[in-house]
Order: structure tokens, then sequence, then C-alpha cells
């Protein structure tokens, strides 16, 4: 349940009828922060040839897809591929959403209504392919400007469709679900495939993973896991050049995610490929029997590893020319190169890098409305749990308070099995600039930092994970970095729930507590709620890391905020999507509800025409105007003895 928050940029992605406290929402702060609403880039990618990089691009509230010329020598204009169209079933429209390369000439573009076109050059529809892209199938040879396509996304029954003339064919699988994984040899062919198969008539959910030796050949089961051993899981990566040999992701005998050797025919997991002691492997390229070009591990900072001496030359030329950033190298080591670089204090850059003349040429900005010298910048720190767990954390301090303690904001990421990231973040930059610590922290359950740490919070919503947030407030006050008497626990989605629940557990620590889109009721979202997530997989999935509400109802209701708000005794804020899927709108109306007829601090916003998250330009600035000024009044005395 991670709640997104910049533009359009998904369809998966916080109107504003107001109770009595409306017009004190607008007498103090207003939001001027000038990236909101502005112009960006969201992603690029480059053609084969180098020519021309494709992209998703933004200007208030227009998505559109773009395409930019390397070749021109000044500052690079975007051309206009495709912008949003009109679809009374979407609120938003048919909006572009992603971009491919198929061939020099050839894109395709996915829609967020489940419609994906090749286009030229010039935007123009080539040939409609289905509902999204999976994989562009080969450059040469009968399979060149060939695409894989989903032609029912739910279902996942495919096509191999040709991009340019149309021509096409059913890609069947005759083993039973709906991909997660594959591996396709050189010559195109699937040879190995991890599937999620749930029942409409048993409610169960299992995952298997298949290989074959040839495309003529019948499917071998090689293994099968139930929804419930999910993080035993291995995913095929590449078809090795060794006979029935792949390259898998797996965690088998480790806590973090490494490459392996399978061996097909005994259905054994090999030698390690590549790991990392500390960190997961989250991506790897150009994988064969001897080499791995590329490696991208996780950790707090993201990092890059290349094992090929020409790319690792050009990696260490652009970190030391474009420092204190994570950049990404992709296109031909001989020629043109794109870079995209981003950091805590940019949102993003992209640079064509000629290699032959090491000339590096800025052609696009992620937000050009930034001023990376103005934000401030994220900190990684550590600290340990009462049960000596080490927590990881971010940090970000306001201008002045360096060495003093400051007014706190604790900002407590969705999920709750996802992650903050080392990277521009609009919510931590703004509440910086308004005078505020801003505390993130990686609780156990969240995910990235091993098998065993994500493990930890299994079934512990408001239990340890939730102690995991008190260490780390304790540890700030400890450290003079959090003023005492001035800190408001912050959240969205899984961060919602805890700033309820941190207002019921330790209203102590807080002086107010802010929820959107917040759980308050977990036996009432597990058995109602998740609507855009409610396979038999996910459901079973969920039970399993949170709990069953049929045999688990009492533990359940410990730990919901709805059943205890009789205890709040802070100041809160709760706003919710009213198109919200994810979690149900009632979740937050419920516990407006309870907590108005108890007497209790509350002020209540609803956001027509939103869901798990701000989309709307109109929106994110009412909130965050809003929050801000919540923040200003709650937290605006002057500091106090620590608790």
């Amino acid at each position: 349940m991670k709640m997104l928050t910049r533009g359009l940029a998904t369809t998966i992605l916080l109107a504003l009828p107001l109770f009595a406290v409306a017009q004190r929402f607008t007498e103090a702060r207003m939001l001027k922060e000038p990236w909101i609403g502005g112009a960006s880039v969201g992603s690029l990618s480059l053609s084969p040839d180098g020519r021309y990089a494709a992209g998703i691009a933004y200007s208030g509230n227009t998505t559109a897809a773009v395409l930019i010329d390397t070749a021109e020598t000044n500052a690079a204009k975007p051309r206009l591929l495709a912008k949003p169209e009109r679809d009374s079933r979407y609120v938003f429209g048919q909006i572009p959403i992603a971009i491919h390369w198929v061939a020099n000439d050839l894109l395709v573009i996915d829609y967020n209504n489940k419609q994906s076109v090749s286009v030229d050059l010039s935007g123009k529809p080539v040939v409609s392919l289905g509902e999204r892209f999976i994989r562009r199938m080969g450059t040469e040879g009968p399979l060149a400007e060939s695409v894989l396509v989903y032609r029912d996304e739910e279902d996942g029954d495919m096509d191999l469709v040709n991009a340019r003339t149309g021509s096409r064919h059913k890609f069947r699988l005759s083993v039973p679900g709906k991909p997660m994984a594959w591996a396709f040899d050189e010559s195109g062919e699937l040879r190995a495939v991890t599937m999620i198969d749930s029942s409409r008539w048993s409610n169960t959910s299992k995952i298997s993973s298949w290989y074959r030796h040839a495309s003529t050949q019948e499917w071998q089961l090689l293994q099968e896991w139930p929804a419930s051993a999910f993080n035993e899981v291995w995913y095929p990566l590449r078809v090795l050049p060794q006979a029935d040999t792949l390259a898998v992701l797996s965690r088998q005998g480790r806590d973090t995610w490494a490459v392996f050797k399978y061996d097909a025919v005994s259905r054994q997991h090999g030698e390690v490929m590549a790991a990392h002691a500390q960190q997961d492997i989250l991506r790897t390229e150009a994988l064969d029997d001897q080499n791995l070009e590329r490696l991208v591990t996780g950790g707090m900072r993201p990092h890059t590893f290349w094992l090929e001496p020409r790319w690792a030359g050009l990696q260490a030329g652009i970190d030391a020319a474009l420092p204190d950033r994570t950049n990404v190298l992709e296109g031909d080591k001989n020629g043109l190169v794109l870079v995209t670089s981003f950091g805590d204090v940019d949102p993003g850059r992209w640079f064509i890098l000629d290699t032959r003349t090491a000339r590096l040429r800025e052609i696009a900005s992620a937000m050009p409305l930034i001023n990376p010298a103005r934000m401030r910048p994220k900190q990684v720190m550590q600290y340990a749990a009462r049960d000596g767990l080490s927590i990881p954390a971010y940090l970000t301090r306001p201008v002045g308070f360096d060495d003093q303690p400051a007014p706190t904001v604790v900002l407590i990421h969705g999920g709750p099995n996802v992650r903050d990231r080392w990277d521009w973040d609009e919510e931590v930059q703004m509440l910086a600039k308004a005078g505020y610590v801003v505390f993130q922290p990686q609780f156990r359950g969240s995910s990235g930092f091993g098998r065993r740490f994500e493990e930890a919070g299994h079934r512990q919503w408001g239990l340890r994970m939730q102690d995991d947030i008190t260490d780390g407030v304790l540890h700030l006050i400890k450290e003079h970095i959090a003023d005492p008497a001035r800190v408001c626990i912050v959240g969205a989605s899984y961060g919602g729930y805890a700033a309820m629940w941190g207002a019921i557990k330790t209203p102590e620590l807080y002086r107010c507590g802010v929820s959107f889109a917040g759980v308050s009721d977990l036996a009432d979202m597990l058995s109602n709620g998740l609507r855009d997530d409610s396979t038999p997989f996910s459901r079973a999935l969920m039970r399993a890391r949170v709990g069953d509400p049929d045999k688990d109802r009492s533990a359940l209701d410990e730990v919901s905020p709805l059943k205890h708000a009789d205890r709040v005794r802070i100041p809160l804020l709760i706003a919710h999507g009213e198109e919200d899927r994810r979690v149900l709108p009632s979740q937050s109306k419920t516990m407006v509800a309870a907590l108005q007829q108890g007497g209790h601090p509350v002020e209540w916003m609803s956001f027509e025409d939103e869901g798990h998250g701000l989309a709307w330009t109109k929106s994110r600035v009412r909130y965050f105007t809003a929050l801000l000024n919540f923040l200003d009044r709650h937290l605006a005395s002057e500091p106090g003895p620590a608790p």
C-alpha cells in the first residue's frame, strides 16, 4: 500500500469539502513551491542508434509522450508524440504512461486505459498492439520489430505482434497461471517462466517455475510454492550457453538476493554468480556463462558495479564529473551514451555522452524549476531498536538546525513492505524548507534490507514495527536533533495507519498526527478493502503478513486505531481520496466519525476525483497547504522538556 504523490506519472496513483475548520487552512502559510505543477520529465530512454531520446513529460495536469533530438547543439526541445485524449471511462482520460523503442523510427506507447500502440517519429499511430507492452523480441531475423504484448493483462493472455505490419499470433503458454518472470534464449525463444496461478473456485494461489529444453518440447515443472511461501520463490533471469542451465535470482541459503546458476535437469541451485554481503542485487545486465556486465545493488544508496572494463571506465568518469549522485548509463559504449543522473537534492537530469570525444551535454531536466543548491541533503543514519535490531533511516535537516534541536516531522512510508529511497522527495523538501527536521525510519518489515529484516515485520503492525518508529524518535531527542516538545507523526497508506496508532500508543511523544489514506480497521481492510488488489494470491499474502481476520480478529482489533479512538489525545488531520480502491475511504471516515463522537480533536479533508495519492496539482497544493498550516499551529510553541 504505497502511495504515490508526483504528478500523473502512473494510473495507480490525495475537492476539498471540509468541516468547520475550512477557513483555518488558509489563514497562515500559503504553499508557493515553484515545482508543484511545473513542467517536468519523468523518464527518458535512448533509441538504438542514439539519435533520439523518448519519454514521458508533464506540465501542470497534462501528461504527454515526447521525443528529444540528441543531435541538437542547443537546449533540446521536446517534440510531442502523444498527449492525453478524452476517455469517459477514466477521470484523467487516456494518458501515455510508458514508452519503448522497437527500432530507430518506431516506438510503442502504453496508455493508462489498457491500450498499447506503436507510433512513428511523428507520433502517428502505426499498429494497435494490445493492452500492455511486455518486451521487444529481437533486432534482426524473423523476430525483428516483433513485440510481446498482453492481449488481456488480467488473465495473462499474450500475443506476438509485428509492431510495424500488425501481423500477430497468439503466444501460448501451456502452463497454468499468469507470468511473473521469464527467460528467453538468444534466438528469442521462451525457455523458462515463473507463473502465478489463482483459482477462482478454490480461492487458493500458487507460484511455479517451469523450463523446457527447446521450444518444441513440453514444459517441465521445476518447483512450486504456496502463496504463504512467497519469500522462498526464485526467478529465472537468462538462459545460459551451458546446456539446460539458467541464471536465477534467488535468496536460497542467503539473506539477500543473489544470482545463481541453476541446473534445470537436477533442479538444483549451483554456484553463486554474483552476490553482495549486505545488499540485494536489484538488476543485472548482459548476463551469460562467463560475463556479468552490470550489477545494481540496493542499500540506503544504490550502487552500480560494471564488470566490463570499458563500461567501468565510463562509469568512473561520469561519477567523477557528476559526484554525489546516482548515475545510470545506457547506450553504445563506443558511441553515444544516455546518462540518467539524480540525487537527494536533484530530481534528475539527462546527459548525452559522446564516448568518442568525451563530451558530456545536458539534454533534459526532470524538474527545471528546482535549484539543487537550495535543496536540503538527505543524510543516511542508523539507530538501535529496543531489541537491538539496527534500523536504517534518512534524516533531512532544515537550514540553521545542523547543530541544534528543531521541530520534527516523522514521515512514515506506505507499504509497509516497501521503503523510502535516497532521491529527491517533494514532501521532504517542502517540509525542510518550512523549517522542520524530516525523519524517515525504515522500520522492520521494510523491503530492501534482507529477508530477515523484512520478515521481522510480519504480523507486527502496531507492535514492534511501531516500536521501531518510537525508538527512532527517542534517538533523535537523545541526540538533540528533535525538539521533544514539537514532534508530529505523518504518513500515507500504511504510514497513515502508523500516524493514527502513534497518537494512540505513544501520545506523549507527539504534538499532532496526520494520516492520508490510512488504515483504521485492520480486520475490515483484510476482509473488505484492497479492491484493486483482491486476487486470492494478494489476499493470502496480506493475511500471512498482517493476520487472518477469521482467526486473528481479536489480535487485529488490539492494534486497530478505530477500536481505540477514545484514547486519542492529540490533534489529528485525516484525509482521503474518494476514488481510493486500495484503502477504501470508509477506513478514514469511520475513524473521523468515532473521534468526533467522542469529542476528540480531528480535522477532515475529502478529495473528490482522487485515489490512493495526489494526482491533480490543485489537490497537492491544497493538501500541502493544509498540512503546513496544521504543523505550524501545533508545533509553533517554544522548546520543552523531553518526554
